[in-house]
């Protein structure tokens, strides 16, 4: 089963989610657990994740066809320690969040570090993504790869690897590849999507591949930016998506559209579910 679908809001409520996804004809979908750009966590209405796991249910989603999104805030590198303390709180929010709607994964950029202290930068993220994963030990963490801009981790295969190397809970931990940040640090996914595909497999292998983000590009091939057209309309093309989406490793896993045009968000679904 190839589970496909867009990036939906949770505006008035989460448990919409899943209807708004289905009226896209979408096999998947993702979510941020609340607003992405603060801080402040309000609970959840009463019976507001019991209703986003009936609904789930009766429109034909499994819970591994979502994949869902930590804020944008959280920054699991940083040295500050206010920073931290504050990132750790949210992050462990949104993973409680998660385990009451019934999934399992939660998608979570790898932060930034301060000029001169990526390996620390890279320990300190490990580190957060411990604490979280041993407060829930049924969840699952993606860290999501990067276009490479300043310092944010997680532009390179390498990094990927540094930060699992530094890990504890190597089991739970996986990686969500977005092909717009591939492109953006220099993976070629148009030119030779399955010698990028081979080359992370032959590094982690299958299994540690938890999601991707199917992102065409505005920018071009090792701009370090991270702008994202709909597929088939950017410097990519949908011939990659095509191959991508035909992978074997790619079946059972949330690949999800953060395409700018929502408007074309049905005929995306559609033209890579089609094709297969």
């Amino acid at each position: 089963m190839r589970y496909i679908g867009p990036h939906v809001s949770i505006s008035e409520s989460i448990s919409l989610s899943p209807e708004r996804a289905k009226e896209k004809g979408a096999t998947g979908f993702a979510i941020f657990t609340k607003n992405q750009r603060q801080w402040r966590s309000p609970a959840m209405k009463e019976g507001e994740a019991k209703s986003f796991r009936e609904n789930l249910e009766s429109l034909g989603f499994s819970p591994s066809s979502v994949l869902p999104h930590a804020g944008y805030l959280i920054n699991p590198a940083s040295p500050d320690k206010e920073l931290s303390e504050k990132s750790l709180a949210l992050f462990m929010e949104e993973a409680r969040r998660v385990t009451e709607l019934g999934l399992d994964v939660i998608n979570i950029h790898p932060g930034a570090y301060k000029e001169g202290e990526r390996i620390d930068g890279i320990r300190r993220s490990a580190a957060m993504m411990d604490r979280v994963l041993e407060a829930y030990p049924n969840l699952r963490i993606a860290v999501e790869d990067t276009a490479g801009s300043g310092t944010i981790i997680g532009s390179s295969f390498e990094e990927l690897e540094t930060l699992l190397d530094f890990t504890v809970h190597k089991d739970r931990l996986g990686f969500t590849l977005d092909t717009a940040h591939l492109y953006g640090s220099g993976y070629d996914v148009k030119g030779d999507p399955d010698k990028v595909l081979d080359q992370f497999f032959s590094i982690f292998g299958s299994g540690k591949l938890f999601g991707m983000h199917l992102n065409d590009s505005k920018v071009p091939l090792g701009s370090k930016k991270d702008r994202h057209d709909n597929i088939g309309l950017g410097l990519i093309g949908k011939e990659a998506f095509l191959t991508i989406v035909g992978r074997k490793e790619t079946e059972g896993i949330p690949l999800i559209l953060e395409t700018p045009n929502e408007e074309l968000w049905k005929e995306e679904i559609s033209g890579l579910l089609g094709a297969y």
